[in-house]
Parts: structure tokens; C-alpha cells; sequence
């Protein structure tokens, strides 16, 4: 089996932060496709950083072998090189043009193409270089099913090393039984776990592990626990019994008293109870030297109520409209949404569902309804980045303790809002917009 990529004891952190992301990390890749999961923030895109050799890292080795393509969550474009690579003449590039069903037209207009339409597109000039090594960030990410099929033809097809960041359990279990878990605990580096199963039953299995060291971490606690209260409990016993060997406060004349006290002495009944706390002590010790070594199982609270604001407003409604989007018109009759209600809008790629929420967006600003609204985008472009830092740095300290852990019960791990040398990725700017905006709504 070739070894496509090699790691050894690699470390890195980013500049100016005292935590590493890395610590002794040694991995190694070969042909076929790795599913790699784990939080926003565990590190997971930073990898990747590290195998392209777009940041260096402070320690260990990282090597590979042939030509890297990597597709990102966010479609950059088209340059002059993937243009030339696409149309190299070679049968293999117009068969895989075929196979993703991409015309010359979405080769030109590239901006004017829906986000399973992009998502094609990208993987086009990806393998038209004819990569040894095929790195993808979550690229099943808001492609509907027909569009997952047509890519996962051309994945299982691809014959090097390939590596996928993705949560989408059904589409990873039909390219991969390898996983690798990425957990990181805010302030310690990141813990991988390798797990030789497709990625649903990798994170069954890795639920069990953490529940099993839990379980042990918690059980081994409590015996401790039991011990020291055994030894307080026996000292407790033994003072009393000290104090009923004394012969303080005796009558200078009571022999017999004295006499018995003494033999409780010799016998050692004054003895035996330190001897047992002693002992009881000891075992604790060991247990507790036992439990230092673990690492304390960390137990994350998921989740966050969002209830609405107190528009008692019955239902909103959106009048019928023809919308356009490029070559494409959407008739939309008029609809009503009744409070409380839960819609979904579904449809193939570019038939028209972000146009719609988009109408939607900006019949509720005509109607003054901005404070009650939260709208999170697919993709955020440099502006909204830093609209969104803009915000963060408003905040008082109070309320970014509460942001922070408004992110970390999403999933996240908020240690990028500490670091200005951290790049947040696509998945931890959209949670962290999502928490400021529930924040801004439940405001009072």
C-alpha cells in the first residue's frame, strides 16, 4: 500500500497564542478516501494548511508525495490554469465534463451558477490537474441529493489519496471506512482518534469510548472518595478512642481504672484504628495518583433555546412576485407564514431557494421586522467577516463570556475569538454570526 502522505511528531500553534494545535501528531495517509470530523475549531482545516505547505510547522515532519488539489467549502473561481487544464484535449478530462454534466457556458459564467452547480464545477478543474492527492472541505455541504450523486461516481473513481473534512454520515459511508476524529478541549491541543469504520459508526464507536471513560473516570472517583470519607470517618473513631485511653481527669487514687486503661493500651487497641486509617489512606493514594493520570472526560452542553420575540402578529405575509436570477424566473404566489410555524423550502440545486429567502429577507426589512430577523447566507465574503468582528469587538466582557459559550454549545470551539492570528473557518463564522444575531433578537 503506497503511503501518500506522512506525519511525524508534528506540532504547530499559530503566532502569538500559547496553545498548541498540535502536539506529537503522527499520522500517515495512503490510497483510497479518509473521512476527517470533529468540531469547528478542532484543527481540522489547519491539517490541511499543514499538508499543502501553506503554513510551516514548529516541529515534526510533514511529507507527501505528487500534486496536492485541494477544494475548499468556498468556490474561489476559476484561474487561467484550471481553464487550460480543462481543456487539455485528453479524453479523460471530457469524460469527466461529461460524467458532472458541465457545458462550456458554466465554464464562462462561472458567477452566475448555483451552489451545486459551483460545487461540480470545482471538482472539474480539481481533477482535470490529475492530483496524486485530492483534499475536500465539507463538499457535500447544501447539495441536494441528485447533485451528491453525480459526484460520487467521480470520488470512488479517483485512484490517490484522498482526504474529507465532512459531518454528512449517509454520503461518507458509501467512500470511506476510515475515520479520524479530531476533539480539542479549549486550551490543550487536539486528541485524533484513527478509527478503521465508515464515519457513522466511527462516531457510534467514539461515543462509547468517551461514555466508557467516563463511566471509569467517575467510578474510580467515587471509590476515592468513599476511602477518604472511610479515613475521616475511623480518625473520628480513633480520637474518641484516644480520649477514652486517657487517664487525664482520673481520680489519683483509682487504681482499678488505671490498671484497665493500661491493658487496653498494651493490648494495642489504641493502635489498631491508625493502623487500618493508615492503610486506608494508602489505598487512596494509589487510586488518586490512578485518577491524576486520567484525563477528566469533558461532558459539553449542546444547543441553545432561541424562543421568539413578543410580536403577538399572527402570520407575516409575502405577496405574489415574479423573481429573476439570471436566465432563470421563479413565480412565487403569495404566501403566508403563521407565528410560530417551521418551513422548509426544498429543492434541486438552482431552482430558485435562495432567491426566495432572499425575497423574503427583504419583504420583512420593508416591514420594520430587521430586529426580529436572523438570516445566515450559505457563503460570507470578506464584509460580512468583518461586520461580524465589528460586532464582536462592541461587546462588553460580560457579554463575551456569554458569546463564548454560546459557541462552544454549538459545537465550536471559541479559542479563535482569543487569538487575532486565527482565521476562523466557513463553519465557526457562521455559528459565531448565528449566536451575535440570536443575541440581538432575545435582547430585550
Amino acid at each position: 500500500m503506497s503511503e501518500y502522505i506522512f506525519i511525524k511528531d508534528l506540532s504547530f500553534s499559530y503566532p502569538d497564542s500559547s496553545v498548541s494545535i498540535f502536539e506529537n501528531l503522527s499520522l500517515s495517509f495512503y490510497e483510497g478516501w479518509t473521512v476527517i470530523s470533529g468540531a469547528n475549531g478542532a484543527g481540522k482545516s489547519t491539517l490541511f494548511s499543514l499538508i499543502q505547505g501553506s503554513i510551516v510547522p514548529d516541529g515534526g515532519i510533514v511529507r507527501t508525495s505528487g500534486e496536492i488539489a485541494y477544494c475548499p467549502q468556498v468556490f474561489d473561481g476559476l484561474d487561467y490554469m484550471d481553464i487550460a487544464a480543462i481543456y487539455d484535449g485528453s479524453q479523460e478530462n471530457g469524460r469527466l465534463k461529461s460524467m458532472l454534466s458541465i457545458t462550456d457556458s458554466m465554464i464562462e459564467n462561472p458567477d452566475a451558477l448555483s451552489g451545486g452547480e459551483k460545487k461540480r464545477l470545482q471538482l472539474l478543474a480539481a481533477f482535470s490537474h490529475h492530483p496524486s492527492i485530492m483534499l475536500m472541505d465539507e463538499p457535500t455541504n447544501h447539495l441536494d441529493q441528485m447533485t451528491k450523486d453525480m459526484i460520487l461516481p467521480v470520488l470512488r473513481e479517483f485512484s490517490g489519496c484522498g482526504i474529507m473534512i465532512s459531518h454528512d454520515r449517509t454520503f461518507s459511508q458509501k467512500l470511506s471506512d476510515r475515520t479520524i476524529i479530531f476533539e480539542r478541549v479549549m486550551g490543550k491541543p487536539v486528541s485524533i482518534y484513527d478509527i478503521p469504520l465508515p464515519l457513522h459508526l466511527a462516531v457510534e464507536e467514539n461515543a462509547r469510548r468517551r461514555q466508557n471513560a467516563r463511566n471509569a473516570y467517575d467510578s474510580l472517583s467515587s471509590a476515592v472518595n468513599v476511602l477518604q470519607k472511610k479515613a475521616v470517618a475511623i480518625k473520628e473513631k480513633s480520637s474518641a478512642m484516644h480520649r477514652k485511653l486517657s487517664k487525664s481527669g482520673l481520680d489519683v487514687h483509682d487504681h482499678s481504672a488505671k490498671a484497665a486503661i493500661d491493658g487496653a493500651r498494651l493490648t494495642g487497641k489504641d493502635k489498631s484504628l491508625e493502623g487500618v486509617r493508615r492503610r486506608i489512606l494508602s489505598h487512596a493514594e494509589h487510586k488518586l495518583a490512578e485518577l491524576s493520570g486520567m484525563e477528566r472526560p469533558v461532558m459539553r452542553k449542546e444547543g441553545l433555546d432561541f424562543t421568539a420575540g413578543e410580536d403577538h402578529q399572527k402570520s407575516i405575509s409575502f405577496p405574489q412576485v415574479i423573481l429573476s436570477g439570471g436566465q432563470y424566473k421563479l413565480h412565487v404566489p403569495e404566501l403566508a407564514v403563521r407565528r410560530g410555524a417551521h418551513v422548509a423550502i426544498t429543492g434541486t440545486n438552482g431552482s430558485g431557494k435562495t432567491l426566495l429567502v432572499k425575497y423574503m429577507n427583504r419583504i420583512l426589512k420593508e416591514k420594520g421586522k430587521s430586529d426580529m430577523l436572523l438570516y445566515i447566507p450559505q457563503e460570507y465574503g470578506k464584509e460580512d467577516r468583518e461586520r461580524i468582528f465589528t460586532e464582536v469587538a462592541e461587546l462588553s466582557d460580560d457579554e463575551k463570556g456569554q458569546l463564548l459559550s454560546d459557541l462552544y454549545r454549538l459545537g465550536a470551539e471559541p479559542s479563535f475569538l482569543l487569538d487575532d492570528e486565527t482565521e476562523p473557518s466557513p463553519g465557526e463564522l457562521k455559528k459565531l454570526d448565528f449566536a451575535l444575531s440570536r443575541r440581538n433578537i432575545l435582547s430585550p
